[in-house]
């Protein structure tokens, strides 16, 4: 049977076998034939219940940079299962709403948009994520007054190994494990969200210095509902984004507007473009593509001729152009921010010409995911990344430089974000996390035969 996939997955060929690759065609995840796409739950429990030793990992949307969801190295018998058939509203109520836990985020910020309401949490960049996958690997927003995406849950429904279906809410004491589980305790069937009434906000846009950030991006955070910052070290500069609450005019011009994105165009800022242009011309040089013809480059066109921005919370922040990279993110607690910041702005003075994308700075408040860098604390997620070019290939060095940013951050207390890259080795998981080992007991306690477990996982989790 032929399966269709999204355009944002890979087919290559692998001697006789035509493999599936995640997002930047960097890892295998399964051979063609390793992946199902079950057409209810029925069929997936029944699987499980047949089989009690087929390994199987979701798939999600195949974002994840690391071989986090693949079975490729697993043997034939492994499953990709992805859950496309699992997607949907199933229920409503005043102030919660449920999915199948294969439901892209775009459809969830637009139904929601449609019954004006919105989540209490910032949305991570990238809607074309599954549900079930965003909540799975950490993904998060910014703004201190908020934390990760799974913060949103009051509930989860669970499919574990045995092939059993258990509900686990906020009362569970477990509860902290399941929202972000990596797929590793059991699949994500349907997912109960909390809402809040829909706020029309406004972005407002401006360029400042390093001096200004290194001052300033904590205050910022603690005044503005959202605040996103990129800082392009090489040049000292930084773009800050502000997101609060619109005026009563601005959401009525919105609203005249047929409530799509509203651009005030009287407050264009145009300081970046000298810089932007620079940075286009390097990102050519390194991916190969002289033409600026890649998606890569819009992500840094838009810093040109910045405008203010009205329109509701996914229109403003759920900008993310999918583009083949590679892409760490590393939280270091948040009264070690400034720290971190110096660190990095030491490593940029001393390689120079090395980065083509700035820093990208996201502060979020405490979370109650067990394997969330912001478990009970606020940090600052720090994000670089290296894209690659269009035959596949990234510049020479471009993952020693990863590597060496992500070392300058372990003595702060630096934790990765598990959907990214990351140089596991670095990290003493069981000191950074408290409840690491906690998450190791309730896994071993729900699938003692390791299930959902693949080479990659098992070496994160290995005793270290």
């Amino acid at each position: 049977m032929t399966v269709r996939f999204q355009a944002f997955h890979s087919i290559k060929a692998i001697g006789q076998r035509e493999v599936l690759f995640n997002w930047s065609r960097t890892n295998p995840l399964g051979a063609l034939e390793q992946v199902w796409r079950p057409k209810n739950r029925d069929e997936l429990q029944q699987l499980l219940r047949e089989n009690s030793e087929r390994k199987l990992r979701l798939i999600g949307s195949g974002l994840s940079f690391e071989p986090i969801h693949s079975v490729y190295a697993e043997g034939s018998q492994a499953l990709l299962v992805d859950l496309h058939h699992l997607r949907g509203q199933l229920a409503q109520t005043a102030d919660t709403v449920t999915y199948q836990a294969g439901t892209p985020l775009d459809t969830v910020y637009a139904d929601l948009i449609a019954m004006e309401r919105m989540l209490p949490a910032s949305p991570g960049v990238i809607g074309i994520q599954t549900l079930g996958g965003a909540l799975s690997t950490g993904t998060h927003g910014q703004g201190l007054h908020q934390s990760a995406l799974c913060d949103a849950v009051a509930a989860l429904t669970v499919m574990l190994a045995s092939g059993d279906i258990i509900r686990v809410d906020r009362s569970d004491p477990r509860f902290g494990a399941f929202v972000m589980g990596m797929g590793m305790l059991g699949i994500l069937l349907d997912v109960t969200l909390q809402t809040v009434p829909n706020r029309i906000m406004r972005c407002t846009k401006f360029t400042t210095d390093y001096p200004f950030l290194l001052a300033h991006n904590e205050r910022l955070n603690r005044e503005h509902a959202f605040v996103k910052s990129w800082w392009f070290a090489w040049t000292g500069e930084s773009h800050i984004w502000l997101v609060d609450p619109a005026s009563e005019e601005e959401v009525a011009r919105y609203r005249a507007g047929g409530s799509e994105p509203l651009l005030l165009e009287g407050d264009i800022d145009a300081r970046m473009n000298a810089t932007i242009d620079a940075t286009l011309q390097k990102m050519a040089k390194d991916t190969k593509d002289e033409a600026l013809a890649g998606e890569h480059f819009e992500t840094v066109r838009r810093f040109k001729d910045a405008s203010d921005l009205v329109g509701n919370v996914y229109q403003i922040l759920c900008k993310g152009i999918p583009a083949p990279q590679i892409n760490c993110e590393v939280a270091v607690p948040l009264h070690r921010m400034n720290e971190a910041l110096e660190t990095l702005q030491a490593w940029q003075q001393a390689n120079p010409g090395v980065l083509h994308y700035p820093f990208i700075l996201r502060c979020t408040g405490p979370s109650k995911a067990w394997l969330s860098a912001a478990y009970d604390q606020s940090v600052c997620w720090i994000g670089f990344l290296v894209y690659l070019a269009a035959d596949g290939t990234f510049v020479n060095g471009s993952m020693e430089q990863m590597r060496e940013l992500q070392q300058l951050l372990v003595p702060l207390g630096g934790i990765p974000h598990f959907g990214k890259h990351l140089a596991m080795d670095l990290y003493d998981f069981p000191a950074l996390l408290p409840r690491w080992h906690d998450f190791l007991a309730l896994k071993g306690e729900l699938d003692p035969h390791g299930r959902f477990e693949n080479r990659w996982l098992a070496d994160l989790f290995a005793n270290r």
